[in-house]
């Protein structure tokens, strides 16, 4: 008879709060920022839909949308930081590796959606081929907020390819490519101001140039710049206040890849990455950490459903502030405990087997 796991160890498992970490924690802060501020974000979100437009809670709102949704390059830029500078990996362990522990918690994440929408009649045999290629096809209904979770795997697609390249071009090569790859997306962005089609959008789409960006910004290379990126962030950030609470129509300019939206982001990446953390353990980002992936999963149908219809939470109730306060919390509690149990179960069991068919310890 095998002697049981000692509790407190098996409690340090299940939620990674007394792992050791021994590399660098400005990526784990950034991680648990981006999933506090994904949850944020559709919150905040929600409430100015309810709210009359053109009104300046409306605005200052928006406001808030912009400086959430920064959430979406963060994650990005956090995968470039920590993936793009690893030599040596090859392509076969990259994708058995890395790339199956994004896929399968997307994958289970998916047919948990279809599920709690359709039914278990959804995943029934004679089923499964049309849900394979739904799943193939993109972010789901249920699920819209699943298309950032598909650009981080085509990124990871990428990864192997991005670092021979990176690997065997001079530095002034890789600046004057992540340049064109900015100057893409300004002109992408702007291009409807001049009623213009941008001719290669996809890169955009892609986020390839904010995933390069990530991997630029960890370098010690951008300490020489550091200063002038984080003024641009906050004059970019001061821009968008100033459009958002003067102006209309102003939408299309600054999300996404925008040019003020990814100073910003840069600005959040370089203030966090230059902080001094010391060497200390900090279990609720550990915890966080290791578990943001699948908050990101999970949350939109907790706070859609759980806390809006089951516990009949209204994000206006008590305020404006007040509502958002108690949606967010309870939507990232929730999201926590849930992400817990599903990575230590079914994620993990299903990870286990793919060790097993490729070798891995």
């Amino acid at each position: 008879m095998s002697k049981p796991k000692h509790p407190v160890k098996l409690y340090g498992k299940l939620i990674g709060g007394h792992e050791k970490y021994d590399h660098k924690r400005y990526p784990d802060m950034l991680r648990m920022l981006a999933a506090i501020f994904v949850i944020a974000i559709h919150t905040v979100s929600l409430a100015a839909s309810m709210v009359p437009a053109n009104s300046l809670q409306y605005d200052i709102l928006t406001v808030f949308v912009f400086t959430f949704i920064s959430c979406n390059q963060l994650f990005v830029m956090v995968s470039g930081a920590l993936l793009l500078p690893v030599k040596g990996e090859r392509i076969r362990v990259f994708y058995s590796k890395r790339f199956v522990k994004v896929a399968v918690p997307l994958v289970v994440c998916y047919v948990l959606y279809i599920i709690a929408k359709n039914g278990v009649s959804a995943v029934f045999l004679q089923n499964l081929p049309g849900l394979f290629v739904r799943i193939l096809s993109g972010a789901p209904g249920e699920a819209p907020h699943f298309w950032l979770v598909y650009v981080i795997l085509m990124l990871y697609l990428y990864t192997p390819f991005l670092r021979y390249l990176l690997s065997h071009i001079p530095d002034g090569v890789f600046y004057g490519m992540l340049s064109v790859f900015l100057l893409i997306d300004a002109a992408n962005t702007l291009a409807p101001l001049f009623d213009f089609k941008a001719p290669l959008p996809v890169i955009s789409e892609s986020f390839v140039s904010v995933y390069l960006t990530g991997y630029f910004l960890a370098e010690k290379c951008s300490r020489k710049i550091s200063g002038w990126i984080i003024a641009a962030g906050s004059m970019s950030y001061l821009l968008v206040c100033l459009l958002i609470l003067c102006t209309d129509g102003y939408e299309s300019y600054i999300f996404q890849t925008s040019p003020v939206m990814t100073f910003f982001c840069a600005a959040v990446f370089l203030l966090i990455k230059n902080r001094e953390y010391q060497d200390k353990n900090y279990p609720f980002v550990n915890l966080v950490c290791r578990h943001s992936y699948s908050i990101l999963l999970l949350h939109w149908g907790v706070l859609h459903f759980v806390v809006k219809q089951v516990l009949h939470v209204n994000v206006l109730s008590g305020g404006i502030v007040g509502g958002c306060i108690l949606m967010a919390s309870l939507t990232f509690l929730i999201s926590l405990a849930g992400a817990i149990v599903l990575d230590n179960t079914l994620i993990a069991w299903i990870l286990s087997l793919f060790r097993k068919r490729s070798g891995q310890s």
